[in-house]
């Protein structure tokens, strides 16, 4: 026991000392590590830069590219006339895609037809389980 508070002192007198050199020399680790942090931070502000500029640059040479794909594709849809067959659009054809153009869509209810037949559903359908079973039972 005794030789565990001798090494625990000796340990406590250790870390003090080294707390208080570390204290009376802060300036001179202060000074020798400040600058090449910031020099260092500089550097890799500017790679950071650079590697910005470049990564807009290949964006927007991609978005050129993509954009010049997409003219040159609608210009050959539009030149075929969304035709992508060999053979010429018989008129069978053209009577079935002008009857499903002209098809009206449905409308979607609004939230006030909704409830108007959700309330007309409840009104008509009167059934519950009570009623069911005295059917059954009757």
């Amino acid at each position: 026991m005794g030789l565990f508070i001798f090494f625990q002192v000796v340990f406590d007198i250790a870390v003090i000392g080294a707390a208080i050199w570390i204290y009376l020399n802060k300036s001179e680790f202060l000074a020798a590590t400040s600058q090449p942090d910031t020099q260092l931070l500089e550097q890799w502000k500017k790679d950071w830069e650079l590697e910005k500029e470049n990564q807009a640059q290949q964006l927007s040479m991609q978005l050129r590219s993509i954009r010049l794909l997409y003219e040159q594709t609608k210009k050959l849809v539009d030149e075929k006339l969304t035709t992508f067959s060999q053979f010429p659009v018989s008129q069978e054809e053209n009577e079935l895609k002008n009857l499903v153009s002209e098809k009206p869509q449905p409308t979607i209810p609004t939230l006030i037809e909704f409830e108007a037949q959700k309330e007309r559903l409840k009104q008509d359908s009167n059934l519950d389980l009570r009623s069911l079973l005295a059917d059954q039972l009757c």
